[in-house]
């Protein structure tokens, strides 16, 4: 039997629902004998009769997929597949229908053309809830957040300055702050000083959106050493090409400098985009979908830690480092959670205490 995840069971629910809202119609989903590429079948039923067929799921379907998925559907035409997402756009629905594909979606759009039974609804849009912006959740938020972590005397200084610093519009930083207040994450002394009251309370929340938000828009690359270089050979590469005070080493590798962490996979390196086609080049950087080593955008001209490794190697914020260790999908075990937790343990909660205190 396919396991499906959380996020498949919802669409199959929510479309179930949208689906027995038409009086006779019966639904049922059965998960067994499924092969992938589909996860289950589905069974519609009536007083005509039933069909059966294989499911295909997709989630949040974007432009760039939208083409993708024709393609992959029209190759699997053969079965009479069923596409369940939780939003078919109309600009795919159409092309869809016109190639006869089912589909079926949460919103009760949906096409399945049979000889007993015939189902189509188009036009239906999205529904997005209203909700109010959360300025610190949001890229800005995010940076200006974690320049107030590296330097929590900066909440008093003036917008103007927090915005050269985060290197963000000067309009981002007034409501920001108005939320961090509101959060009770700053504070305003009796003599009108504003400072940090929860630092610790604060790098959770930037932890949130910078996992969120901004990590995934600063990925440039990955990439592999070319041959005969390995990962552990980076250090050397990075001294060798007199490059110590542009390459910010991160991730798993920076991790290890922290805690001595042996048998190191992987690595993040942070450089800034004008130059880091040039600088993968000094390294013998080859892009590789699945490489070892991330190339990431630098957002900031401070994310690196004040102290160097023993090489004389920049390393990443231990705040960024502890980041790229629970971001990487390759480091999904409980070693690296515990990386991550000392990280913290070592390096920012006696300081945070020390602000708050």
């Amino acid at each position: 039997m396919a396991q499906l995840t959380a996020r498949e069971n919802k669409i199959i629910h929510t479309i179930t629902v949208a689906l027995k809202q038409h009086p006779g119609l019966e639904i049922n989903f059965n998960p067994s004998g499924a092969v992938p590429p589909f996860s289950g079948y589905l069974t519609l039923s009536g007083a005509w009769g039933n069909i059966e067929r294989p499911v295909f799921i997709a989630w949040r379907i974007t432009p760039q997929q939208a083409k993708l998925l024709l393609f992959q559907l029209q190759t699997l035409q053969h079965k009479q597949p069923v596409l369940m997402a939780d939003y078919v756009p109309e600009t795919l629905g159409a092309k869809l229908r016109q190639h006869k594909i089912n589909y079926l979606d949460g919103v009760g759009n949906g096409s399945i053309q049979d000889e007993t039974f015939f189902y189509e609804i188009s036009g239906r849009k999205k529904k997005t809830p209203q909700v109010l912006p959360n300025r610190t959740q949001q890229v800005a938020g995010t940076k200006i957040i974690y320049q107030l972590l590296k330097n929590p005397q900066l909440c008093d200084k003036p917008y103007r300055t927090i915005a050269q610093q985060a290197q963000v519009a000067l309009g981002a930083v007034g409501p920001v702050i108005k939320e961090l207040h509101k959060k009770n994450l700053l504070a305003d002394d009796v003599d009108g000083t504003r400072r940090v009251a929860h630092a610790t309370a604060l790098r959770q929340l930037w932890e949130a959106a910078y996992l969120g938000r901004l990590r995934p828009k600063l990925q440039l690359e990955r990439c592999e050493l070319s041959s005969p270089w390995h990962t552990d050979n980076l250090p050397l590469l990075i001294k060798e090409q007199n490059l110590e005070d542009q390459v910010v080493v991160g991730g798993e590798m920076a991790a290890s400098f922290y805690c001595e962490h042996s048998h190191v996979r992987t690595a993040v390196l942070h450089l800034a985009e004008s130059t880091a086609l040039k600088q993968m080049l000094q390294l013998r950087l080859i892009p590789c979908t699945d490489g070892p080593i991330t190339i990431v955008n630098q957002f900031s001209l401070n994310d690196a830690f004040e102290q160097r490794s023993a090489e004389g190697l920049l390393l990443a914020d231990p705040r960024l480092v502890r980041c790229e260790l629970l971001y990487d999908e390759r480091l999904q075990d409980v070693k690296y959670t515990n990386l991550a937790s000392q990280i913290e343990q070592e390096y920012l909660l006696g300081t945070e205490q020390l602000y708050e205190g």
